[in-house]
């Protein structure tokens, strides 16, 4: 306490000493400026001119300091402290610094980019971070780092650590593979886990289970396929049962895969069972033998089919020594028809390998069937002419070799001839089909490809014409969009310049005869306008005649008559209406062979025809019943006695009635 009030009463004494030295100096300098006179014009001119006078050799006086010595003696003052400050300021710095390094962790290391000769520590670090994906491959990897480490190591007990966590992942994914089927996968990974894991029992202890349900499995996978080899179907199935009642996985589906195998083998065996008939129906038929390699050789892979490699090459020899009659008796359709026999697994003879090429090949030489595309049939051919054309000169067969490759290599060119004349006709250009018809003309009559070529040649020549007269209907369409009678008319002639016979013909006559339609409904049209007009005037005697002007070839036609027999109905609905209504009135009144009279004078075809007959059969019905009540009547006998007349001789008058009128009903 009693530096700090010397140190406050030093800073007083400063501050008291700097006032008094500036407060003496602004007076020095008031009192100056008070006594001395101020400067005119001709002391201002004596100055300067002594100032040229003294020239350069006088000395200038002294500059005064710019700070008194009282301010200066107060810095001094000061600095001890300023210094002290500076130098705790500095202390208190490094001292955070240190401790901001000591608390912050090193930097994380770049296991994409970690040089080879790494830490320990990181070379840890990534294995730790790479086991995280749950890959065996990375807890393999974690392991194999960590195993040559000693007791003592700093990273020891980091690393038990994550040994129990990868032998533990180890055995859940072996674990996974056991329950899949995959027994030898999963005994492979528990091996791996090391005997300083703390899982290393449980390890073996599964271990031991898997291998001991691999080593019955596969006993009883034996047994079965020497039960197969045996075709002893039965010994098979039941050994099969003996796998259902292991509690395994892997057994499981091994057991799906050994039943397919049975079915596979029953039917494969039943196959050769026929081929074997198939050979002993005929033993001597080189047809049938060939029929019976054939059917062996598609066998599938089995037991089955290794027994029908004797079989095959037994049916070989016989073909291969009938072969050899064949040639010696120089019967050579024979010949080739054996050699197309002959088994594909057995080594051939060059003369038979000669036959073989040639029989294939014949058929292809005269084959003029399109099914597939040129091209496709060109590397078809391909093949048996350059295997024909290797047939040595002194071959027994050099003579129908000369003429079988003219007509192979006739065949590969008209099919590349035809494959370009295609690849040029699709651009779909005038040149470019009359190039592809030039490409495809030489293709002349007799070769295999001719009626070909020629379909092709005709959809081209069609195509050609589409886009010769396409133009002109183009124009025409054009024309007759306007809509009126001249455009209409020059649409039709410029559509008639399509020549009969030509591909658009058919079109070009459907659009003529669409735009004479048009045209005929623009005269007619104004008919038939008028006809109705005038009916709607109920001048219809006048509108039947003005629509009966449209003629029946023409395209208004059906309306006109349409509207004109409406017209015609109504006229004779007009004139036959009365009669019809005179003649119901007499019906009314009971006069019913009257009102049939008058109804009948309606005559066929008329407006009212039909109403007339309905009403004519209604009242002919009722006429009807009334005459049969009236005869059923005058039938009956009477029971009263018949009554007397006056005596007076007068007979009232008694009107006779009228044999065709009835009373009403």
């Amino acid at each position: 306490m009693a530096g700090k009030t010397v140190k406050r009463s030093r800073v007083q004494a400063v501050k008291f000493r700097l006032q008094k030295a500036g407060k003496s100096k602004v007076e020095k300098q008031t009192a100056d400026t008070v006594a001395k006179p101020a400067p005119t014009a001709a002391s201002k001119e004596r100055d300067r001119t002594a100032r040229k006078q003294r020239g350069t050799n006088v000395v200038q006086p002294l500059r005064r300091p710019r700070f008194p010595a009282q301010v200066t003696k107060g810095l001094r003052f000061l600095a001890a402290p300023l210094v002290w400050l500076c130098l705790l300021a500095f202390c208190g710095g490094t001292g955070v610094a240190a401790f901001l390094w000591l608390t912050t962790l090193p930097p994380v290391p770049n296991c994409q980019t970690m040089p080879s000769p790494a830490s320990d520590s990181e070379q840890l670090y990534c294995a730790e971070q790479a086991s995280r994906s749950g890959k065996v491959e990375a807890l393999l990897a974690g392991l194999a780092l960590v195993k040559n480490w000693s007791p003592d190591h700093p990273l020891r007990h980091r690393a038990n650590r994550d040994v129990t966590e990868w032998s533990k992942s180890l055995l859940a994914i072996a674990d996974t593979k056991a329950g899949q089927g995959d027994l030898a996968g999963a005994i492979a990974l528990a091996k791996k886990i090391p005997a300083s894991s703390p899982l290393h029992a449980d390890a073996q202890t599964a271990l031991l289970g898997w291998q001991k349900a691999q080593n019955l499995g596969q006993t009883i996978n034996a047994a079965i396929q020497r039960a197969l080899k045996q075709q002893d179907w039965q010994t098979a199935t039941l050994q099969m049962q003996a796998l259902t009642r292991l509690d395994d996985e892997y057994a499981r589906q091994n057991l799906n895969r050994l039943r397919q195998q049975l079915v596979t083998e029953r039917t494969t065996y039943q196959q050769l069972q026929q081929a074997r008939q198939i050979a002993a129906s005929a033993p001597e038929d080189v047809v049938v033998i060939g029929k019976a390699i054939a059917l062996a050789e598609r066998l599938p892979a089995s037991y089955a089919r290794s027994a029908a490699q004797l079989d095959i090459q037994t049916w070989g020899q016989f073909l291969l020594n009938r072969l050899t009659a064949q040639l010696g008796q120089a019967d050579m359709a024979g010949a080739i028809v054996t050699a197309q026999s002959l088994p594909f697994s057995l080594p051939l003879p060059p003369v038979a390998r000669d036959l073989l090429w040639i029989g294939r090949a014949q058929p292809l030489a005269t084959s003029n069937l399109m099914t597939t595309p040129p091209l496709e049939q060109f590397w078809q051919l391909w093949l048996p002419l350059s295997q024909v054309r290797q047939i040595r000169a002194d071959s027994p067969l050099a003579a129908q070799t000369k003429v079988l490759i003219p007509r192979l290599e006739q065949q590969t060119q008209d099919l590349l001839q035809l494959q370009l004349a295609q690849t040029v006709g699709r651009l779909k250009q005038l040149p470019t089909l009359q190039s592809a018809i030039a490409l495809v003309q030489p293709i002349t009559p007799g070769r295999p490809r001719r009626l070909y070529a020629q379909t092709l040649i005709a959809q081209w020549r069609k195509e050609i014409q589409q886009l010769e007269d396409r133009p002109y209907l183009t124009q025409a369409q054009q024309l007759a969009a306007a809509g009126t009678l001249p455009k209409l008319n020059a649409a039709i002639a410029q559509a008639r310049q399509v020549a009969p016979g030509r591909a658009l013909r058919l079109e070009a006559q459907n659009l003529i005869a669409k735009w004479t339609r048009q045209i005929q409904t623009l005269e007619d049209q104004p008919i038939l306008n008028q006809a109705r007009a005038l009916a709607k005037q109920n001048k219809l005697t006048e509108a039947i005649q003005t629509a009966n002007k449209i003629r029946a070839d023409r395209a208004l036609y059906k309306d006109a008559q349409a509207a004109a027999n409406d017209w015609i109905a109504q006229i004779q609905i007009a004139e036959d209406q009365s009669l019809l209504d005179e003649a119901r009135a007499l019906a009314d009144r009971g006069r019913l062979t009257r009102a049939i009279s008058f109804a009948s004078e309606i005559g066929y075809g008329r407006a009212l025809y039909d109403d007339a007959q309905s009403a004519i059969a209604r009242w002919s019905d009722q006429r009807d019943t009334i005459l049969r009540e009236r005869r059923s009547r005058r039938d009956e006998p009477s029971s009263l006695p018949e009554p007397s007349r006056p005596s007076s001789g007068y007979n009232s008058p008694v009107e006779a009635p009228d044999s065709q009128d009835l009373p009403p009903p």
